[in-house]
């Protein structure tokens, strides 16, 4: 079995104490700039020292995120920034970007990189790409199960790190267009708004129906926690186990941390997972929007969703029996613990006196019937949560805000003292730093009492408030001499700063001195862009080669020999575009494709491009190509053509573009993938489908989940039973192409998803029209603009671009 990391979020100093003092092995936090929570309280570049510095002499590590997306002009200060992480000993750094973890890899070849949860590694193939490109950990999706998570272990030897506890993304990470698209908060930028924690309701878009449900918040997950089963994770062979929560302050670090390394280091010992009711009780009452065990466990449907509330819930304790709004008394049952002190869901502040049986206590204990004062609204039944917990927060609190030392590491010493010699302490940890301090006064003769070996020993152990406790000591003592115990003293003093300093640095490290720069290397002729187009199924199919294109990207793995004949009849190109996502087990529904003899494929995930090699690879917008390094990373991978991503604003992308000669595409229209998730909620809400039991209704992509704004935004479902969620706009630059065209994109595409066949040829048609006559609107296309703009349209980031 490998070692288990405990790995802990940071978003404070006071956070990094409480994560090491309750026994994280590591920890990860980020600095000002290039870090995926931009609003957390990230630490400025003293601050990020002084946290290496607090960590490694406790021997925890230091991993900063900077897993963000990199913009063409921000690269030079990136890679400045690396550096000095590198310089200031950060053990690790963790990252989005696929072309810059190559150039930091190329510039700092033994930086320890780490793949990003927004890198979407879902599967085995992905996580072996990653391998091969350099990194040294990958950070799995969060929806990935317990089975697909030891298949990864088993066959690769890069360190594995999954989410155990915390909040959940209903997207997979790294795929989440909804921020950006409805508000230029882009999640891939560290600023996500969190439109999941938003009110929806289900609508069938025919008959306008709204589909009951237990909540308005349907995009809304439960909370993580993993700890009654953690003996099923760590068997699964992970490295590192992560607790999400930089956002959370430092006593709900404390609480989850101190619970996990309790029920970990106890699985470890006596291979049994042994959870006690406390432990449980403070997790819900530190932090929780109900908990589910995730799908890393098994869970699916409404067990992982929370529709009825988008924040902390609490702990449950009871039922309001009776509440007397004239004598300002709540009458409540209990189910659990409440104290003075503790605060409840009802009213806010917190508890006074508690009544039980006429008598004033400040206690109750489960199956209590008690009073409280209340001032503010209460109704029978009404449910009761303890939301903080005075006993709890003055327990976590005590071991970071006191600054004393719980968490030991074990030293040697060695102490040498020979006559007419100065004495030298030496002490050495675990992981072979060592320090050594020789006395400021020579050893003599004893003129009464001579110095014992218990004595001198007795001084060497006193390490007090230090991160160290002595394992063994050998003592080389003369008999018979003579030292002032004060100099024992300050040599024991002395040599814990010097090992201190030795434990700071990471070893060996010798990165190259090499200059980036960059040279415009792409050359614009004029000619015709050319048109392709995107689409889902026959009948849209027959309607674009139909037209005047130059490929058609084809999504059905089921119909793909009809589609690719079809090609053949209309001597026009088909390409087959593999799913985003794909898991250890569906690459076998590919199968079909690489027997088909296909010379181009499209792909959407890192593992899809090994999967294919040997083909013509064009690489969707889905693998967030954002500059230049990641541009022609791809393109070195032998890809002949990219689709930029779609956060990029016009000037964005020619400044991109200035430094590649790849073949470019870029989305001119279409309903844009907000997110792409394992959840259903058509399928949950509308017959509690249980995943996997497609019905006929899933087909037909009737449902939209309507905003508090007005806004719909239509749901469909691919083979693998996820769901698709689109913008409520579509994306129409057909009054823009010109400019697109100056920024460099080469090839103009067209995504289709909702659309019927008449709509696919008008659409195309419009298009055409348009770079016919030198980018004027003709009839055709004005026609067709002013439908979609009465439906409404979006120019999406071409002009606004994102934070």
């Amino acid at each position: 079995m490998k070692d288990i990391e405990l790995l802990a979020p940071v978003g404070s100093f006071e956070a990094l104490k409480a994560a090491v003092q309750n026994g994280a092995n590591a920890v990860y936090l980020g600095g000002k700039d290039f870090s995926a929570r931009a609003s957390a309280n990230n630490f400025d570049r003293d601050e990020l020292k002084e946290a290496v510095r607090y960590a490694h002499i406790r021997n925890v590590q230091v991993f900063v995120t900077a897993n963000t997306l990199i913009k063409q002009d921000e690269i030079e200060s990136f890679v400045e920034y690396a550096k000095f992480l590198y310089d200031i000993d950060v053990d690790a750094i963790i990252l989005q970007d696929i072309g810059i973890a190559k150039l930091i890899k190329k510039l700092l070849p033994d930086f320890e990189l780490h793949a990003s949860t927004q890198m979407v590694a879902h599967s085995l193939e992905d996580v072996k790409y990653l391998e091969n490109a350099g990194f040294d950990r990958v950070v799995l999706a969060r929806e990935l199960t317990v089975e697909e998570i030891k298949e990864i272990c088993d066959n690769t030897s890069v360190d594995i790190e999954v989410f155990v506890h915390g909040a959940l993304c209903v997207c997979y990470s790294g795929q989440c267009l909804m921020s950006s698209m409805l508000g230029n908060r882009s999640g891939n930028r560290g600023r996500c708004a969190q439109p999941c924690r938003q009110k929806y309701e289900l609508i069938d878009i025919h008959t306008g129906e709204v589909i009951n449900s237990n909540g308005d918040y349907l995009l809304s997950p439960r909370d993580l926690s993993t700890i009654e089963e953690i003996d099923k994770v760590i068997d699964a062979g992970v490295h590192s186990l992560k607790i999400e929560g930089r956002m959370k302050r430092p006593e709900y670090v404390a609480t989850v941390i101190s619970s996990y390394r309790k029920t970990v280091d106890n699985y470890l010992k006596k291979h049994k997972v042994n959870v006690l009711d406390e432990t449980i009780n403070d997790l819900y009452t530190i932090f929780n929007r109900k908990f589910t065990k995730g799908l890393i466990l098994g869970e699916v449907g409404k067990g992982v969703m929370n529709p009825e509330i988008p924040n902390n819930q609490g702990l449950y304790v009871g039922k309001v029996l009776d509440f007397n709004k004239k004598a300002k008394r709540l009458r409540l049952k209990l189910e659990n613990t409440l104290k003075k002190g503790d605060g409840i869901n009802l009213g806010g502040g917190t508890i006074g006196r508690i009544i039980k049986e006429g008598e004033i206590t400040t206690i109750a204990h489960k199956g209590d019937i008690i009073e409280l004062d209340f001032v503010g609204e209460a109704r029978k039944h009404q449910v009761v949560f303890k939301t903080s917990d005075s006993e709890l927060m003055d327990r976590v609190q005590s071991t970071f805000q006191q600054d004393k030392e719980l968490v030991k590491s074990n030293i040697d010493a060695k102490l040498t003292i020979k006559l007419g010699q100065k004495p030298v302490l030496t002490f050495i940890d675990s992981k072979g730093n060592k320090a050594s301090i020789e006395g400021d006064k020579v050893v003599e003769e004893a003129m009464k009492v001579a110095l014992s070996k218990e004595k001198v020993e007795s001084q060497i152990q006193k390490l007090g408030n230090t991160p160290y406790q002595l394992n063994k000591i050998n003592t080389i003592l003369d008999e018979g001499v003579s030292l002032p115990i004060s100099i024992i003293n300050q040599m024991r003093r002395d040599c814990i700063d010097l090992l201190n300093e030795e434990r700071v640095k990471v070893k060996d490290r010798k990165y190259k001195h090499e200059k980036i720069s960059y040279r415009p290397v792409k050359v614009r002729k004029d000619v015709k862009p050319k048109l392709r187009v995107k689409v889902k199924n026959l009948e849209q199919l027959k309607s674009a080669l139909e037209c005047e294109i130059d490929a058609v990207y084809y999504e059905d793995i089921l119909t793909l020999d009809k589609a690719l004949e079809m090609g053949i009849k209309y001597n026009k190109k088909v390409i087959y575009s593999s799913p985003r996502i794909i898991r250890n087990r569906e690459y076998k529904s590919l199968e079909k494709a690489n027997k088909l003899n296909l010379n181009e494929v499209q792909v959407g995930t890192l593992g899809g491009i090994d999967y294919f090699k040997g083909k013509k690879l064009s690489i969707d917008y889905f693998l967030n190509a954002f500059n230049s390094e990641t541009i022609n990373h791809f393109k070195n991978e032998g890809a002949q053509s990219l689709c930029i991503s779609q956060e990029l604003n016009l000037q964005e992308i020619k400044e991109t573009l200035q430094y590649t000669d790849m073949e470019i595409e870029g989305v001119v229209y279409g309903y844009a993938t907000m997110m792409v998730t394992e959840y259903c909620p058509m399928g949950v809400l509308v017959r509690d489908c249980k995943k996997d039991k497609r019905a006929a209704k899933c087909n037909q992509s009737i449902y939209a989940l309507k905003s508090f704004k007005g806004d719909m935004f239509r749901i469909s479902q691919d083979i693998f039973c996820r769901s698709t969620i689109y913008n409520s706009n579509v994306t129409c630059m057909l009054d823009n192409l010109e400019e697109i065209i100056k920024c460099g994109i080469d090839v103009l595409r067209l995504d289709f998803t909702q659309e019927n066949g008449r709509m696919v040829r008008d659409i195309i048609e419009a298009h055409t029209e348009v770079l016919n006559n030198n980018y004027r609107l003709g009839a055709k296309a004005t026609n067709l603009y002013n439908y979609l703009d009465s439906k409404g349209t979006t120019s999406a980031h071409y002009y606004k671009g994102v934070e």
